[in-house]
């Protein structure tokens, strides 16, 4: 019987992106462990909780890697695939640490956190990257950005290009008006404004802080900005906003368990972010036929073909620009059908060697 591990920063990160795939190695007989900081219980599914740090060069991680040597060496796994960037660079040196030759090494990248720019932070993180690409025996990719950059240095024996893990659309169900109608009221909107929504950590790299910085620009007054989610820089986007005047306007909702009520109710996303894979946030939007205004990073501008506005990263002026003349959803954008997990399920086991 096979035998894989998938590892991946976050425990939340199987929750999100791998349930079907799991379920599709568990139903052929697969043994599947997991590997990620924070508790993951799925039935007949083994986990190993790590204590991952998230800058990518902290001493605490040079422990995760020898822990997953050791569980590698131990368990013999036939194939290992690691997810993102910390983990993948703490999974696939530990493979070669593990003396494991058999193991074959997979990585899935969910976004490059650097461009090719010749940046101290590209070389940083292409250092690591180039260390490990003899043991990356597939990489896959899922924007035409960080495509380019895994052809140019080989970072991968073979090369893959993946539509996203797949949207689950059963999770997006249409709702009532009234249903709408009732948040809208629950949010303190008024009939004529405009919704904006932005969902995702709040983190230096999602970068909330420009989209509150723009909402302080704007004269217009019928609107509400909406924020979903929690983390590092919560706290410190709650008083710039208080400090900015913004309490009657900015909304902090905190984790949502039914985001699909907000995509449904609000009428545009907003991102600010400086990184992205193919990020599901913008496709639940586009899904759930939202507007949507978006910094010009990879990732965000592979999703734009079938609406949406595109700014320059950073450009707070435009961005405000932007959000100064957004109307009410009107419905005419959508997600290509090539990114839902129907359509992309299959090909994925194929590219990723899940069937083998």
């Amino acid at each position: 019987m096979k035998k894989v591990l998938m590892v991946a920063s976050e425990s939340s990160h199987f929750r999100n992106f791998h349930i079907p795939y799991i379920e599709s190695l568990l139903n052929r007989g697969v043994d599947v462990y997991t590997a990620a900081n924070g508790i993951f219980e799925y039935k007949n599914v083994v986990h190993t909780t790590l204590n991952f740090k998230k800058k990518i060069t902290s001493p605490a991680n040079i422990g995760v890697i020898f822990k997953l040597a050791s569980l590698m060496r131990h368990e013999k796994f036939d194939a290992v695939y690691t997810n993102s960037t910390l983990a993948g660079i703490a999974g696939r040196i530990a493979a070669k640490l593990s003396g494991v030759r058999k193991m074959k090494c997979r990585h899935i990248c969910h976004g490059y956190l650097f461009d090719d720019d010749g940046s101290k932070r590209a070389k940083l993180y292409l250092a690591f990257e180039k260390l490990v690409r003899k043991r990356t025996e597939l990489l896959a990719v899922m924007n035409s950005d960080d495509l380019a950059i895994a052809r140019k240095y080989n970072l991968g024996k073979e090369i893959v290009f993946l539509n996203g893990m797949g949207l689950d659309a059963d999770r997006f169900p249409d709702l009532s008006d009234g249903e709408i109608y009732a948040e809208r009221e629950k949010l303190g909107a008024k009939k004529e404004d405009v919704l904006f929504l932005c969902v995702g950590e709040f983190s230096p790299r999602k970068n909330q802080t420009a989209i509150i910085e723009a909402c302080g620009m704007l004269k217009r007054t019928d609107y509400k900005m909406i924020f979903a989610g929690k983390g590092e820089m919560l706290e410190e986007c709650k008083s710039k906003a208080h400090e900015m005047g913004l309490d009657e306007h900015v909304i902090f909702a905190g984790h949502c368990d039914n985001v699909n009520l907000l995509y449904r109710t609000c009428d545009c996303l907003v991102s600010a972010s400086r990184f992205e894979g193919l990020p599901f946030n913008v496709m639940e939007a586009l899904y759930c036929h939202e507007n949507i205004i978006v910094s010009n990073v990879k990732g965000n501008k592979d999703l734009t073909d079938n609406g949406g506005e595109l700014y320059g990263y950073g450009d707070i002026k435009r961005l405000s620009e932007l959000m100064e003349s957004a109307v009410p959803c009107t419905g005419n954008n959508s997600l290509d059908e090539k990114y839902l997990l129907e359509n992309a399920f299959n090909e994925n086991l194929r590219l990723l060697k899940y069937t083998e």
